[in-house]
């Protein structure tokens, strides 16, 4: 029967399948169920290693209303309500800063659970007493101060940027593995939780940070207050002294263009206005005692008796005159229609009369003359106040361009002083408002102390410990079974190698028998004939003969890929159930190398194969015979080393002879050979060999290899009539076919053959 080898050189480790996966877990349902049993166990011991954990909450609303206690403005505004917002503050909230501050009030450092927090890994410890890493060693790294010299830093810290220290504070890291904190939904509300093996000390605890964090907002309004405050001040003494340079230089250009002002206004455009006035004033004043004196003397003309004369001279004393006159006339008048012109009281009258009118005529030529005079004064005055004017006039042209520069510089001064004013109302608003600050928040809720632990789940730590523990066995025992990159079934060989599956040689019960009890291994037939072990050699021994390819004597070779795989126990307990059966056999140890057959079985032979071939011994001379079974077995060297190569020994026209020789003595030669692809030697026996039984290791042979030793056959790999997989799993066979362990016989050594 021909075979072929697929050229696959990428193979996956092991084909998957429903009925296999289920086998693989049948036979580690053991291994599975103590893995699981271990894993819940530990989830029970560590469960009830970590203390109970009580969760208190403190609730906090974001309050965007307007709060305001004065109605000056504030230099933070109020919060917005929106979302940003409120998950800002979230973490705010758990800001190192509001933990810090809720430590030191509460001396947390000084609290075992928060000071030496107990992790998973140390539970671990405690149970097992295995240390899963170094420990760390707790605190901080003290900072390292620097001065900083500006003082508007305040909202920066005490150091230069950049230059501090950090810190690293674990206290602070198991407070904050401690506490959630989460908006509630969609609203304003934020949940403050915080987990504590003791209820009232994580009331608390939530309670302090809610305060904090109120007091946070508040102290962050003061800050900014009083660091704007401080920017305002440091402003404020830039601006005073520019206005005061401002003012100074204006008063350095008055003095030296001798510019005066008075109540805001240039002395010199002042007193230019004030003689323009009086100028005017004057020629006024002129024309109008002009006017008076000229119609004074044009009723002077007319007679005292004008009745316009009062009117223009506007004399009390001239009306009083007059009105003494009149009545003098009207008395005059009277008496003369009662006395005549010459009684005495008429001449009495008369002279009254006369005497009237010469006080009235003296009286108004003198006022008259004091209108001429006046005029005289005021014309006088006027063209002295003309000539004033015209020179003061003449000087203001020439100060025009010093007036530019004047007002230029007095705006200037002007803007500073402004500004000077507006920063300093400023200033004392945002002073003045620094202590009246009120919080952007409020508490809704404060926690309360919690009656019933919120953990640890110790019924879901043992499931999922189950749940661990059986998925991970489970997955450890598919990995074994699928995850190699040997052959692990009958099906494998076929599909793999297109060969013949002959058999599964079971691994036999107990200890390692190949270490323990090598001479048992090789006679296992007589060992434990009822054995799966010996039921299978039968199986292989009947496919074998199946596949012969002529009648007559044939040579069986046992080959194998690599070293270890189990030839020379395949090859010793075939060999012996064939002489069992009364076949003619011969067991030849084709291993001139390490003899490994002829160790276990001859070890006090006087020949073997390598001395008929390079001394020329006779063949009968290396054959030994058991009486019990009538097996003949060729050691393959003997006791003294011969210096030859194998190769050439194997490879020569003599090795061909002596197995033609041996064929016509025995039915059956089976040969032990070296391994395939280490040495060559296996390589040139398959030359003279009519069968070859190829042995794989379960679970271990690389397909690779197996492909690679079947290549270096070549045309020799026509004569392989199966494939028998070596030192398989017991229960593997036990679950497919039902075999029991059979009875175990006595095992000797072979005799040296008559």
């Amino acid at each position: 029967m021909q075979s072929t080898v697929h050229e696959r050189e990428d193979e996956p480790a092991g084909s998957f399948s429903l009925d296999r996966a289920w086998s693989a877990v049948r036979r580690k349902a053991h291994y599975i169920a103590i893995c699981t049993g271990l894993a819940m166990g530990l989830g029970v011991a560590i469960s009830l290693t970590i203390p109970n954990r009580y969760d208190a909450s403190a609730t906090i609303q974001i309050d965007p209303r307007k709060k305001t206690i004065s109605n000056l403005d504030s230099v933070l505004s109020e919060l917005k309500a929106d979302a940003a917002t409120v998950e800002s503050e979230v973490e705010v909230i758990k800001s190192r800063t509001i933990l810090l501050k809720v430590i030191d009030a509460l001396k947390l450092r000084n609290d075992g659970e928060f000071a030496n927090p107990i992790t998973f890994f140390e539970h671990l410890k405690k149970l097992t007493g295995i240390s899963f890493g170094a420990d760390i060693p707790a605190g901080s790294n003290d900072p390292v101060p620097v001065a900083n010299p500006d003082r508007l830093a305040g909202l920066l810290g005490t150091g230069l940027p950049g230059v501090e220290q950090p810190e690293r504070d674990p206290v602070a890291a198991a407070l904050y593995d401690r506490l959630k904190v989460a908006r509630v939904r969609t609203t304003l509300l934020i949940e403050i939780k915080v987990s504590s093996e003791d209820a009232v000390k994580a009331a608390r605890i939530a309670n302090a940070i809610a305060e904090f964090y109120l007091q946070d907002q508040i102290e962050s309004k003061r800050q900014a207050a009083g660091f704007a405050s401080g920017v305002l001040e440091q402003k404020l003494d830039e601006m005073r002294i520019k206005l005061t340079d401002a003012e100074r230089r204006v008063e350095e250009f008055k003095a030296q263009n001798n510019i005066f002002d008075s109540e805001g206004q240039i002395l010199s455009e002042r007193q230019l206005t004030r003689h323009m006035e009086q100028t005017v004033l004057a020629r006024n004043t002129a024309t109008e005692t002009k006017a008076k004196y000229e119609q004074a003397k044009k009723l002077l003309a007319q007679g005292v008796g004008s009745s316009s004369t009062t009117d223009v001279l506007a004399s009390n004393t001239v009306r009083l005159m007059k009105e003494a006159l009149g009545k003098a006339t009207q008395r005059e008048a009277e008496l003369l229609t009662r006395y005549g012109p010459k009684h005495p009281e008429m001449l009495k009258v008369k002279a009254e009369v006369k005497d009237a009118e010469g006080q009235l005529s003296a009286e108004i030529a003198r006022l008259v003359a004091s209108l001429k005079t006046d005029y005289e004064i005021a014309l006088d005055r006027e063209h002295q106040l003309a000539d004033s004017f015209s020179g003061l006039k003449d000087g203001q042209v020439l100060a025009k361009e010093a007036s530019v520069r004047l007002n230029e510089l007095q705006r200037e001064a002007m803007t500073q002083k402004q500004l000077f004013e507006a920063l300093l109302a400023r200033y004392k608003q945002t002073a003045e408002t620094q202590d009246l600050q009120l919080p952007d928040s409020r508490i809704v809720e404060h926690a309360t102390v919690p009656l019933v632990p919120a953990g640890p789940k110790r019924q879901q730590m043992v499931m999922l410990a189950f749940a661990a523990g059986l998925a991970l066995s489970l997955a450890l025992a598919l990995a074994l079974e699928f995850v190699t990159s040997g052959v692990v079934s009958g099906e494998d060989i076929d599909r793999e190698f297109s060969l013949n599956h002959l058999g599964s040689i079971p691994l036999p019960s107990g200890a390692d028998i190949m270490t323990d009890d090598p001479l048992r291994s090789i006679r296992m037939m007589l060992a434990e004939p009822h054995s799966n072990f010996a039921d299978t050699i039968r199986a292989a021994r009947r496919e074998i003969d199946d596949k012969r390819l002529s009648p007559g004597p044939r040579i069986i070779m046992i080959a194998a890929s690599l070293p270890n795989e189990g030839t020379n126990v395949i090859a010793s307990n075939l060999a012996h159930h064939y002489a069992m059966t009364g076949t003619r056999v011969l067991l030849i140890d084709g291993d001139l190398r390490r003899g490994t057959l002829t160790r276990q079985l001859a070890a006090s032979r006087q020949a073997g194969l390598l001395d008929v071939l390079i001394q020329g011994l006779p063949v009968e001379r290396a054959i030994l015979r058991d009486a019990a079974t009538g097996l003949c077995f060729m050691p393959a060297i003997s006791q003294m080393p011969i210096e030859l190569s194998s190769p050439e020994a194997l490879g020569s026209s003599h090795m061909r002879s002596i197995l033609a020789q041996l064929k016509h003595n025995f039915d059956t030669i089976i040969i032990d050979t070296p391994p395939l692809l280490p040495v060559m030697d296996a390589r040139l026996l398959a030359d003279h060999a009519d069968q070859i039984v190829f042995v794989m290791t379960w679970r271990r042979t690389p397909k690779q290899l197996v492909r690679k030793a079947l290549k270096v056959l070549g045309n020799n790999q026509k004569k392989i009539a199966g494939v028998i997989l070596n030192q398989i799993d017991p229960a593997i066979l036990e679950e497919s076919q039902g075999f029991g362990a059979g009875n175990s016989a006595p095992h000797r050594q072979l005799s040296r053959a008559a």
